[in-house]
C-alpha cells in the first residue's frame, strides 16, 4: 500500500490519522525509572476511581494487555482501524540527540513491511521527567536542543520518510514535530531540513507544528507549512467544581471540564489565516499517570465525539484544499491518559464505530443531528455542511423505499476489454454506501459463493459519463488476480453532483450504481473493490478503501 488519499464520506479526501503511542513493550530505562517490567499497562491497571461514576481503570477487550513488539499485534491494530475507516497512524518519535527510545514497534514495522498501513512520525521534541506521577522536579532524559541537534535530526529520520507507506501531502512526506517553540531559529532549520531532503531524492517536506502548547501558534512563523490542532490544548471551556461529585476522593486536587463544552467551543472554532489541520479526542482521563492530581474532561460519550468529528470532517473539506484535508485523532492507544478508539471494557468499539459512521456519508446525519441539536455557535460553512449531510440521508430513504431492481451480472477472471489496452489513470472517486445490504466496515468477508450486492456511487475526472461504460473491478493486492464485471445500469446522482460540483458536469453525471454480482469465478483471497470507467482513449480508476475476503 502506499499512501493516497481515497474519496471521503463529504465526497473529497478527508483523511483520518490517529496518534500512536509505542510505550506497550519494556526498555531498560523504563526499567530503571520506574521499575522492572514497567509499560504503559502497568499505570493504566493501578488506576482507581475519584468518584462515583468515574470510570477507571480503562481496561482492554479486543486486543488485550498486548506487547507491540509482536508484528502479531501490530497487524490487529492496523486491521482494526483499516475496518473503522482510520486512514493511518502517527507514531510518536522520541528521539533526544545521542538516544532514542521506544523506537522498536516503528522500527521493525519498517524493517518488515508489515502492517501495510499508512503511517507518519510526530517528533516528541521535549524532555522526559517524573511529571507522570505527580513530581515536576527530577528529569529523566533532557532534550537536547542545540542547534547542531535540530539539524542532525533530518537525517536521522530519512530513510523512515522514504518509505512507501509514508502519508505524504502533494507528494512530500508530512512530518509533526509537537513543541516547535523549543527550536532555535525554527525557520532556519526548516529550510535546511527542506534542503536536505530534496538532496536525498524527496520532492520536499510538509511540515507540521502541532499546537501542543500553543493552541494559536502560526505555523509559518517557524516556516511550517501547517499547524494541528491537539486537544485537549487549550484546556477551554466550562470547569466543573469537583466538589459537586459524588463520592469524591478527599485527596484530589485535579481539575475537571465539562467535555460537552470543549465539544460546543471546539465545533464554534473559526478560521484561521493559516493552514490548520483539526484534531479531535475521545475524551481526556490521566487518573493513571497522576492519581488524584489528574486533569479529567467528565462527560465524555461516543455521541459527543461524534458530533465533534462530523463538525470537523465539514469544517476541513470547506476550509483546506483536497490533499490537505486530515484530521487527527487523540488517540488510538493513549490508555493512561484515557483517549484511546482501541475497544475496552465499557464500551467495546463504541468510539471506533463512532468514528466510522462521522467518516462515512451514509451515516454522517448522526453526527450532523446531534450537532445541530447542541447549544452554541457553528460556523455557516459548517451548517451547510451539516443540513447537507441530512438532505443526503432524506435522499437515500427515498431511493431505499422506491422500487429498484438492482442490476445482476457475474465477475469473469482478467481485465475487460474495454478497457484492457487502454493506459489507466488512479483519478477516480468510488464512495460504498451498502455492501450485502448495510453499511460497509474496512473489509466485507464473502462465504460460500454467495453473490456481491454492493451499491454506491462512482466517478471519473476528464472522462464523459454518459458514453463510458463502466466495471467493477475486485484487484488482489499483488496484482496477479483482476476481476471484473459490468456495472450495469447507472443512475443520476444529485447529491453527488453537488458535492463535486468543482469537476465537470459530464464526469459525475451518471454516479450511481447498484448491482449484484454471482462470485462463482473469484478464487479465495483478499481483493481492493474498484470502479473503471473506459473512453475511447483512456480508463480511470477509483478504489474503495473497503477490502472483500473471499473465503
Amino acid at each position: 500500500m502506499t499512501d493516497r488519499p481515497t474519496a471521503s464520506s463529504a465526497g473529497a479526501p478527508v483523511r483520518a490519522i490517529a496518534y500512536y503511542l509505542p510505550q506497550f513493550h519494556p526498555i531498560p530505562e523504563n526499567d530503571a525509572w520506574w521499575g522492572r517490567g514497567f509499560t504503559e499497562w502497568t499505570s493504566v491497571t493501578r488506576a482507581k476511581p475519584l468518584f462515583e461514576g468515574h470510570y477507571q481503570p480503562h481496561l482492554p477487550t479486543e486486543l488485550g494487555f498486548y506487547d507491540l513488539r509482536l508484528p502479531e499485534v501490530r497487524a490487529a491494530q492496523a486491521e482494526l482501524a483499516r475496518e473503522h475507516g482510520i486512514h493511518g497512524f502517527c507514531y510518536y518519535y522520541y528521539s533526544f540527540g545521542t538516544k532514542r527510545l521506544l523506537e522498536r514497534p516503528l522500527l521493525d514495522m519498517l524493517e518488515s513491511g508489515n502492517p501495510d498501513f499508512p503511517f507518519c512520525i510526530c517528533w516528541a521534541n521535549e524532555s522526559w521527567s517524573r511529571r507522570w506521577d505527580g513530581s515536576e522536579a527530577q528529569v529523566l532524559i533532557a532534550q537536547d536542543d542545540s542547534p547542531e541537534r535540530y539539524r542532525q535530526f533530518i537525517h536521522e529520520v530519512l530513510p523512515i520518510l522514504k518509505d512507501r507507506r509514508y502519508i505524504q501531502v502533494g507528494g512530500a512526506p508530512m512530518l509533526l514535530v509537537y513543541r516547535v517553540g523549543r527550536m532555535p531559529d525554527a525557520a532556519a532549520v526548516a529550510a535546511y531540513w527542506r534542503e536536505q531532503a530534496e538532496a536525498a531524492g524527496l520532492p520536499g517536506l510538509y511540515l507540521c507544528a502541532v499546537q501542543s502548547h500553543d493552541a494559536t501558534f502560526d505555523p509559518r512563523r517557524a516556516g511550517f507549512d501547517a499547524a494541528v490542532e491537539f486537544p485537549p490544548s487549550p484546556w477551554h471551556g466550562r470547569k466543573i467544581d469537583p466538589r459537586t461529585l459524588p463520592g469524591l476522593d478527599p485527596d484530589f486536587t485535579g481539575t475537571v471540564f465539562d467535555y460537552e463544552d470543549f465539544v460546543t467551543h471546539s465545533l464554534a472554532r473559526s478560521a484561521p489565516d493559516y493552514r490548520l489541520l483539526r484534531g479531535v479526542m475521545m475524551g481526556w482521563d490521566n487518573t493513571a499517570r497522576r492519581g488524584p492530581a489528574s486533569f479529567l474532561f467528565h462527560g465524555a460519550t461516543p455521541r459527543g465525539y461524534e458530533a465533534w468529528l462530523r463538525g470537523a470532517v465539514a469544517w476541513t473539506a470547506a476550509h483546506n484544499p483536497p490533499d490537505e484535508r486530515v484530521v487527527f485523532l487523540n488517540a488510538w492507544n493513549e490508555w493512561a491518559e484515557g483517549t484511546h478508539l482501541e475497544p475496552d471494557e465499557r464500551h467495546g468499539r463504541a468510539w471506533l464505530e463512532a468514528t466510522q459512521r462521522a467518516l462515512s456519508r451514509a451515516e454522517a446525519w448522526r453526527g450532523a443531528l446531534e450537532a445541530l441539536r447542541r447549544e452554541g455557535t457553528i460556523p455557516p460553512e459548517v451548517l451547510r455542511a451539516h443540513v447537507e449531510d441530512l438532505q443526503h440521508a432524506l435522499e437515500r430513504l427515498e431511493r431505499v423505499e422506491s422500487v429498484s431492481t438492482a442490476s445482476r451480472g457475474s465477475f469473469t477472471e482478467g481485465v475487460a476489454p474495454a478497457f484492457a489496452s487502454k493506459p489507466l489513470h488512479l483519478g477516480g472517486l468510488t464512495q460504498l454506501e451498502f455492501v450485502q445490504g448495510r453499511p460497509p466496515g474496512g473489509r466485507i468477508k464473502l462465504r460460500d459463493r454467495e453473490p456481491l450486492k454492493v451499491s454506491g456511487w462512482a466517478v471519473a475526472p476528464g472522462l464523459d459519463l454518459r458514453g463510458a461504460p463502466a466495471f467493477l473491478v475486485l484487484r488482489s493486492p499483488t496484482g496477479e488476480r483482476i476481476y471484473s464485471a459490468p456495472l450495469g445500469e447507472r443512475t443520476v446522482r444529485h447529491d453527488v453532483a453537488f458535492q463535486l460540483r468543482q469537476l465537470d458536469p459530464r464526469s459525475v453525471c451518471l454516479a450511481g450504481f447498484d448491482v449484484e454480482l454471482a462470485t462463482d469465478a473469484l478464487a479465495p483471497g483478499e481483493y481492493k473493490l474498484g470502479v473503471v470507467h473506459a473512453s475511447d482513449k483512456a480508463a480511470v480508476a477509483g478504489f474503495s478503501e473497503h477490502r472483500i475476503s473471499v473465503e
